[in-house]
């Protein structure tokens, strides 16, 4: 309030000083232009002095009207034109947020809705190119891919890479790793494009390839320690199993050879090539190997194995074997396996006995058909086709119950068939 009373003073007394100024001192001003009379413009000091204050203030005036004008004009167009952007922007938050739920139908329609003014159309493009993969349009997904390509530099190591994956899903194998192959020229240590190629040489079964893959893949591939123990282990298990299918027994040895002293000490390797030996007839390789195995760690499938061996010296097998027998006790398996090194020794009453002492702790038909076949081997015929017969009995154990005729009517009902067959 006193400041509105000190300016309204102020005014006053401006306004006193003014005219006492305009009345004391009148004066005027003339404006001459070139020479002539006509060129002369004579106006009052006061009058003049105020219109140059009007005028100044109107250009101020203008002026400032102008900048606001510019000003609405230039927010507008911003508004206008990040008004899209936010559109732009929120469509594709709402099209990423379809595609992580898997609503690829929604997902494809926003994505291209906002892929022309969106700051990444990258992004929507490759969203969009899987999300038409998934909805069946193949076509479609190849020409958003191109799309992507062609968004901006550095896109194809990510379009190479989602075309890959896609192709992985297809099934197109040999595709995905063409693809792979040029998006390795661009990236050749990228952890994504690594686990893809191994996903398309595992499905592929291109066990080669794989093998010369896993230094990459553990260096670069971020895979857990046991995730690639158990991949190096399928790699090399069916690379020895490939050789024995090709009966190649030197690739079977060169393989075996090339491995690190950590996976030849592998048990479960280990017992692998020991089996494979056998079934390419290296008995005796094998039979050093299954020794080596079983003096460090009991495993029932080996004994049974080892017991088929025709090693170096059938002698040394049986005891060797009979310290296993001390050492892990008496179990169906060893017993058997003791039973048939007996058989190669020529040992027909040990190996009787402990055929018996495995058919007593568990029946099973290899062990019965052993047995039986010793027996027929000794002359007893009677004992031998029972042994048989319990052999035959537990291997097909889940025979249905059904009805049978009783000894009597299975005897008349044979001698009715063969008089009904006999000719008068």
């Amino acid at each position: 309030m006193k400041r509105f009373l000190f300016a309204a003073l102020a005014l006053l007394l401006f306004g006193a000083f003014l005219v006492e100024a305009i009345r004391t001192y009148p004066g005027y001003l003339l404006i001459a232009i070139g020479g002539g009379i006509d060129k002369r413009i004579e106006l009052n000091l006061w009058v003049a002095i105020i219109a140059l204050m009007l005028g100044v203030l109107a250009l101020f005036v203008v002026l400032w009207l102008a900048r606001s004008l510019l000003r609405a004009v230039g927010g507008s167009v911003s508004r206008i034109r990040f008004g899209r952007q936010r559109v732009a922007r929120r469509r594709l938050t709402n099209g990423l947020v379809e595609f992580m739920e898997g609503n690829w139908a929604r997902a494809r329609r926003q994505l291209l809705k906002s892929a022309p003014r969106s700051e990444a159309p990258l992004i929507n493009y490759l969203a969009a190119a899987r999300s038409a993969f998934e909805l069946g349009y193949r076509d479609e997904a190849n020409e958003l891919l191109a799309r992507a390509e062609a968004s901006g530099e550095d896109t194809r190591l990510a379009v190479a890479l989602s075309q890959a994956r896609m192709q992985l899903l297809d099934k197109h194998y040999e595709q995905c790793i063409a693809s792979l192959e040029r998006a390795k020229q661009v990236e050749p240590k990228h952890p994504a494009l690594l686990q893809l190629l191994k996903q398309a040489y595992y499905r592929l079964g291109d066990w080669n390839s794989l093998r010369e893959l896993l230094p990459q893949l553990e260096k670069h591939a971020n895979m857990r320690e046991e995730e690639l123990q158990q991949l190096e282990l399928e790699v090399y298990q069916h690379l020895l199993t490939d050789a024995v299918d090709r009966r190649d027994k030197t690739k079977l040895r060169e393989l075996w050879q090339s491995l690190s002293g950590r996976w030849q000490r592998n048990m479960e390797l280990r017992g692998l090539y020991a089996r494979l030996l056998h079934q390419v007839g290296e008995d005796v390789e094998a039979e050093k190997h299954l020794r080596w195995l079983l003096n460090r760690e009991w495993q029932p499938e080996l004994a049974r194995l080892y017991g088929c061996l025709t090693g170096a010296d059938a002698s040394t097998q049986l005891t060797v074997a009979d310290g296993w027998l001390k050492e892990y006790g008496e179990n169906a398996d060893l017993l058997t396996c003791i039973g048939r090194l007996c058989l190669r020794n020529e040992l027909w009453g040990k190996a009787r006995q402990y055929f018996e002492k495995s058919l007593l702790l568990r029946s099973e038909p290899a062990t019965s058909a052993e047995l039986a076949r010793l027996l027929y081997a000794l002359g007893e015929t009677d004992e031998a086709a029972e042994r048989y017969k319990e052999g035959l009995m537990q291997a097909v154990s889940d025979l249905p119950s059904l009805p049978l005729p009783s000894e009597e009517r299975a005897l008349l009902g044979s001698t009715t068939k063969f008089d009904n067959h006999n000719p008068a």
